[in-house]
């Protein structure tokens, strides 16, 4: 019992996109500054046995991060009619 696949001619499919090239920018620099500033100070606290580092490095890292991503959440433009 062999099958046959109907003859149907190919559509071309275009994809619209109204992203803007500044938003994965954007996010990137966002969230990727604080998880370097806060791994560097990390790892320099770690490195150099200087304690007080953590703290600095919890504020610059996870709480930028955070931060950043309340921001670019609040401020993202995903309901957007068009």
């Amino acid at each position: 019992m062999a099958s046959t696949v109907p003859d149907v001619p190919a559509h071309a499919v275009t994809i619209h996109t109204d992203t803007d090239p500044g938003v994965p920018t954007r996010w990137l620099i966002l969230l990727g500054i604080p998880f370097i500033i806060g791994g560097a100070l990390f790892g320099l606290g770690i490195a150099t046995g200087k304690m007080w580092l953590l703290a600095p490095a919890s504020l610059f890292g996870p709480g930028a991060i955070i931060l950043g991503f309340t921001y670019l959440g609040l401020t993202s433009d995903t309901n957007r009619f068009q």
